[in-house]
């Protein structure tokens, strides 16, 4: 079989989603060796290219259901969406043509999650496949070594979010946990499945407690530092070096604070170590260690070389948020409209989040999607950020404010209400072609995060006037315009809270924030005097405890399919509007 066709094959194996795949039991665990082989990466100087972009392309898949116009089925983009969907910042103007209402409401959670599943553990499938293809990187060239490290890089950024978005955590609703404890859930993740599962295996194949999910995924980065020496960055779509060592200051610090808020929790992660499954032990002793250990990952990210982003940047009417940008250390790369779902536009995250396109979903059905009245009377008028947002006061002019940047004329910026969002743009600014509007980038992990978690860790390492001294240098330097920024947190809680509130400015839409609400057990709050929240979605959970909807739903399909697998409790209506 001649190279050529070998690349062809290959690709088609990456990208290619059976459509009767649908659950762990199913996932195929390898590429049949004649389609590639670590010799071949290394004879084609184009080979592993083509493997890494088969990889990165199924950030854009969709239909994944094989059911066209799935309103929940667009991608990874689809995922960060969903994650918002569930805080209390991103309300939306008009329930006509919101497809995220059930969940909004609490209402319908049975269901809502599924689609997570299949995708994530199809998009781990593929990793699998890549990994596969290098059982001996020792005596393997570079560039399939680097090809491997790539893999094990991004299985572990799925295994991280999967875990955490499926495994039951704490709530306020006190039957729903002792459901949860009745079924033996408490403290699983999900099932693991890599390269050397079994199709026997995943007919029955538990979901593993959190101290070996957190053993595989460090030693899945661990392997992916080592075999991603000397490989620089092709595009933003592919994992280096730094992207490891942010995915090690996320998961270290996800340790961090368990470890701190659960001591039992550390006990039990400790003497899981030395176990005989293979995977890599942690080596820490304390929360203390793990805080440690996020702060250093997240200042070697940091000095990988990428810089915040500018006001000019960020505010950029033709390509804010859709184009890798200095900032972006990982993101989803579309270059043409064949990568997105132009049949579906409305299942786009552009389609959906964007307010300036006239056939995007805000302009069509009003469905906008806007920041939370709380929140933004939280944003400084020195802060740059804040025209991310129309104020009050500039809604339904006609004459638009110098200090916006927008595509549109004075007419239809009088359409758009009050808090609705200008932090995402269609592609090159398109308003009017719906093809040139889709092809958008996004951001996976951008740098501003290594510095959010680094204060958040040397808050409890060093102090908290350490750690304030720090963001409020970050902030004046590169969000205020006139330095003046000032944090007057004195106690680790309240500054927690000031981290909180920049943070979710900082990262408003882009889907990462969920995870500090759920690992921080912080309160969901929609019901407060003057709330944009639709009366319908005022939900509201309390502190200390993980707000009942974001504890995802397992799909029951997967126990007809792996009957080792339990699922979760069902959180739909425990908690009403207010």
């Amino acid at each position: 079989m001649n190279m050529n066709n070998n690349i062809i094959r290959l690709l088609g194996a990456l990208c290619a989603v059976s459509l009767t795949v649908l659950t762990t039991g199913c996932i195929e665990e390898t590429l049949p060796k004649t389609e590639a082989t670590p010799e071949s990466i290394e004879k084609s100087s184009s080979s592993m290219e083509y493997m890494l972009n088969g990889l990165s392309s199924f950030y854009m898949d969709y239909d994944t259901w094989g059911s066209s116009g799935n309103t929940n089925d667009w991608g990874y983009p689809c995922q960060l969406f969903m994650r918002e969907v569930m805080g209390e910042d991103f309300p939306v103007y008009d329930s006509g043509y919101d497809y995220w209402s059930h969940i909004e409401s609490g209402s319908g959670l049975r269901y809502a999650a599924y689609y997570s599943w299949f995708y994530y553990y199809k998009f781990i499938k593929n990793t699998n496949n890549v990994i596969a293809l290098v059982p001996d990187p020792e005596n393997a060239g570079k560039k399939a070594v680097h090809c491997l490290g790539q893999a094990l890089g991004l299985r572990a950024m799925l295994y991280m979010e999967l875990s955490t978005c499926f495994e039951y955590r704490t709530t306020q609703v006190e039957s729903l946990n002792s459901e949860a404890q009745s079924m033996g859930v408490v403290g699983l993740t999900v099932p693991i499945v890599n390269e050397k599962t079994s199709k026997t295996d995943l007919s029955n194949n538990p979901r593993v407690p959190f101290y070996t999910m957190y053993r595989f995924i460090m030693t899945d980065l661990n392997r992916a530092e080592k075999y991603l020496e000397g490989y620089e960055q092709a595009t933003k779509a592919h994992i280096n070096r730094p992207v490891v060592y942010g995915l090690k200051a996320r998961l270290w610090l996800d340790l961090a604070s368990r470890f701190d808020r659960e001591p039992d929790a550390l006990a039990k992660q400790m003497s899981a170590e030395g176990a005989s499954d293979g995977y890599d032990d942690l080596g820490i002793n304390s929360a203390m260690d793990c805080y440690a250990k996020a702060a250093e990952y997240a200042r070697k990210a940091i000095a990988g070389g990428n810089t915040p982003l500018t006001e000019d940047q960020w505010m950029n009417s033709k390509t804010g948020f859709n184009t890798p940008q200095s900032s972006w250390m990982l993101g989803t790369y579309v270059t043409s409209k064949e990568e997105v779902n132009t049949g579906y536009y409305y299942c786009t995250f552009i389609a959906q989040m964007t307010s300036e396109p006239t056939w995007g979903m805000a302009r069509y059905g009003k469905a906008f999607r806007m920041i939370g009245k709380s929140l933004y009377d939280k944003i400084s008028d020195k802060d740059w950020r804040k025209n991310s947002w129309i104020a009050p006061e500039d809604a339904g002019k006609t004459d638009i404010p110098e200090k916006y940047r927008t595509e549109l004329k004075g007419g239809d910026w009088s359409k758009l209400p009050a808090y609705t969002n200008l932090k995402f743009r269609p592609g090159s600014g398109s308003i009017s072609t719906i093809e040139t509007g889709l092809i958008a980038s996004l951001p996976i992990m951008r740098v501003e995060e290594m510095y959010f978690i680094r204060f958040e860790a040397i808050a409890h390492t060093e102090s908290v006037a350490a750690a304030a001294n720090e963001m409020a240098a970050f902030l004046n330097a590169y969000r205020y315009t006139d330095g003046s920024y000032v944090c007057e947190a004195t106690d680790l809680d309240s500054f927690i809270t000031e981290l909180m509130i920049q943070r979710r400015i900082e990262f408003w839409g882009e889907g990462i924030n969920y995870f500090a609400y759920k690992r921080l057990g912080l309160p969901v709050t929609r019901t407060y005097e003057g709330s944009n929240w639709l009366s319908s979605q005022r939900l509201n959970s309390k502190a200390g405890y993980t707000a009942p909807w974001m504890n995802y739903v397992i799909p029951e399909y997967e126990k007809d399919n792996n009957q080792g697998v339990i699922l979760n409790p069902d959180p739909s209506g425990t908690i009403l509007a207010d």
